[in-house]
């Protein structure tokens, strides 16, 4: 009977070793799966850093000026584009009238200048000083402007110039403007 029991002890004892083996193999394939999704998002995080500012404030960019009241420029002369509708970012100075790109992307800027009879309404986009883009607008009671797409560096800056001896741009009805599209 105590060889029985002994039997029967060792067959308890087997079943046990059996069940923390298979709790044992359990654990250690969580681990495994554990361990390889953490590499993945690892690897993740990697490539939305390679991207860069992932999350970042400087990804939401949009502004709308408008010149504060009617003037004529002279050839050469950054327009005045002083009064903001919208700047989330704070990327453009209504002390210089410049947007300054606050990290690398693809922005698109749209202008406008409504004329008088009496004045041309030819402008310059101008990115750090080189014209990037022309528009030409003759004598005449019109809207004339242009839209563009550009890829800028961070701090690159954009603004709009006078291109001719007598540009006009009418208060409120003018405007400059831009975001960063990607």
């Amino acid at each position: 009977m105590a060889s029985f029991h002994l039997l029967g002890v060792a067959l308890c004892l087997f079943a046990l070793m059996g069940s923390f083996d298979s709790v044992k193999a359990r654990k250690l394939n969580l681990m495994s799966n554990l361990m390889k999704q953490a590499d993945t998002l690892k690897h993740g995080l990697d490539l939305a850093s390679q991207v860069g500012d992932i999350g970042s404030s400087s990804l939401n960019v949009a502004f709308t000026a408008v010149p504060s009241s009617s003037y004529s420029y002279s050839s050469g002369t950054t327009i005045k584009f002083s009064q903001l509708r919208t700047n989330i970012g704070n990327a453009f100075s209504t002390s210089n009238y410049r947007f300054t790109a606050p990290s690398s992307g693809l922005y698109v800027f749209h202008w406008s200048l409504s004329l008088s009879s009496s004045y041309y309404g030819n402008t310059n986009l101008k990115i750090n000083g080189s014209t990037f883009h022309k528009t030409y607008c003759r004598k005449t009671y019109q809207q004339c402007g242009s839209t563009v797409t550009v890829w800028l560096s961070k701090s690159d800056q954009v603004w709009v110039e006078s291109a001719y001896s007598s540009v006009y741009a009418r208060a409120y009805y003018s405007s400059f403007s831009g975001w960063r599209l990607h």
